[in-house]
């Protein structure tokens, strides 16, 4: 991109990043099973049918981003939920059934 265009865009970076993580269906597979209520990873796991170390994968990106956090972070196997809930609000818009 060029230079005197970067500055422009650069506040729509946010945003941009948000699209790049709900571009991913195993991610929105996270984020709608938490729509429920907080869960445990294993429920999770078992829900989506994925391994662990992918599920672990993932996770990691959306909390990272702000979208999903422990409920307990001194547990590793503690439940997790959602931490930024108008993500679900452009899955709505969308199309999804959340």
């Amino acid at each position: 991109m060029v230079k005197s265009c970067e500055k422009k865009y650069k506040k729509y970076d946010e945003f941009a990043k948000l699209f790049e993580i709900l571009s991913n269906p195993i991610r929105i597979g996270i984020i709608v099973s938490l729509a429920k209520g907080p869960k445990k990873p294993k429920e999770i796991r078992e829900e989506l049918g994925v391994p662990q170390p992918l599920l672990s994968q993932h996770g990691t990106i959306l909390r990272e981003m702000g979208i999903i956090e422990k409920v307990d972070k001194l547990n590793v196997k503690s439940p997790c939920r959602l931490k930024n809930k108008r993500v679900l609000e452009v899955l709505r818009a969308a199309g999804l059934q959340v």
